[in-house]
């Protein structure tokens, strides 16, 4: 099956003064904040911008082979390749770690012809800081990354006044995109053209329903895969479409593994009955629980991970054994009352699998009959 890759050898030697932005430049662009390329790129959105093609030929020189994912080192050398793509001037890259607030964030501005920019924003990294306020975001809106987002495209947006916007993000960076779209303030959304949301989750408050949100909905368009547990997380927008995916599971999540055709994706009628019954286990677990038993739940959780004396999830799995001991002696030093939050929570979590998984039988058994 086709997929970005493709679409770079189809459409690649196609500049966007002869093929406008389409959802899979979106995609590409949505990914690129996963990319260290901070080091290559000025951090003000009022900077002399730098090409692509150079950024990218910089960070390929300081990271070769096994020191960057092959899927990253193969995306920047087909860009590099790539008329489209190469000369574009990219601009404001930024990356922040604050420990102390909890926020992972990370973001990239690319310039476009025509008086044109696309404002990219990372998804979740490897650190537990990043996973950590995922999960904040079931109880507490915003977050931290949620204000920062706000706060930096309303600076890009000022630093460039004749520019129509584009606004993107994979992940948790789908979820930034639409907040701070929603929230960049009239004097910005009006030059807002579009927003896209790639698999990322909603609001655990009433953004969707809110005038500002409204006001900007038909901009907003929401890619999810056929198996995705993430856009279907607290309070989303229906208003989605289906990607076909070359993967299964929780690994259809990866950007890399969604189908092309063309200068679109490929599109599927209906989600998988994982993805279905993965969202109504996650639905009714986040609801089950107040906002106060999530905190304390989130809390209680990241206390035993951080226990393993890591600062990355995979840091914790490449030291397996190190990890699980001082994961498990934290786990049995917990204060009383934090381990019952994790052991109920667990535990109903484990309740609602099988609740789910029942009906889902049933319901196959009764069609099948």
């Amino acid at each position: 099956m086709s997929d970005i890759f493709d679409y770079l050898t189809w459409r690649g030697d196609l500049t966007f003064g002869n093929a406008p932005l389409c959802p899979v430049d979106a995609l590409i662009f949505s990914i690129l904040p996963y990319i260290r390329l901070e080091t290559y790129v000025p951090d003000s959105p009022k900077a002399e911008p730098v090409r692509l093609a150079d950024a990218a030929s910089a960070y390929l020189r300081d990271h070769p082979a096994g020191a960057a994912r092959d899927d990253h080192r193969r995306l920047l050398e087909r860009l590099i390749a790539s008329p489209r793509f190469a000369p574009l001037r990219l601009l404001a890259a930024q990356k922040e770690l604050n420990f102390e607030d909890g926020m992972q964030f990370a973001a990239l501005t690319i310039l476009l012809p025509g008086q044109n920019l696309f404002v990219s924003f990372e998804g979740t990294d490897d650190t537990l800081v990043g996973w950590k306020e995922d999960l904040r975001m079931s109880y507490e809106c915003p977050v931290p990354a949620q204000l920062r987002a706000k706060e930096y495209l309303r600076a890009v947006a000022a630093a460039h006044p004749l520019r129509r916007i584009f606004v993107g993000g994979h992940s948790k960076g789908g979820n930034l995109a639409m907040f701070s779209a929603v929230h960049s303030g009239p004097e910005h959304r009006h030059r807002i053209r579009a927003v896209y949301n790639n698999d990322g989750p909603g609001f655990c408050d009433d953004t969707i329903s809110s005038p500002d949100y409204l006001e900007m909905r038909d901009r907003i368009h929401t890619y999810l895969p056929q198996s995705s547990i993430v856009a279907v997380l607290l309070e989303h927008d229906s208003n989605y479409k289906i990607v076909k995916s070359d993967t299964v599971g929780i690994m259809q999540h990866d950007a890399f593994s969604w189908q092309v055709l063309g200068n679109d994706f490929i599109y599927a009628t209906e989600r998988t009955a994982f993805g279905e019954d993965t969202e109504e286990i996650l639905d009714r677990f986040v609801k089950e629980l107040s906002q106060e038993r999530k905190r304390a739940f989130s809390e209680a959780l990241f206390t035993v991970l951080e226990a393993a004396e890591q600062d990355t999830i995979s840091g914790i799995t490449g030291n397996k054994l190190q990890s699980l001991k001082k994961i498990l002696a934290s786990y049995a030093g917990l204060d009383p009352e934090m381990r019952d939050v994790l052991n109920k929570s667990f535990a109903s979590l484990n309740r609602l699998r099988k609740d789910v998984r029942r009906t889902r039988a049933l319901t196959d058994a009764s069609k099948s009959s």
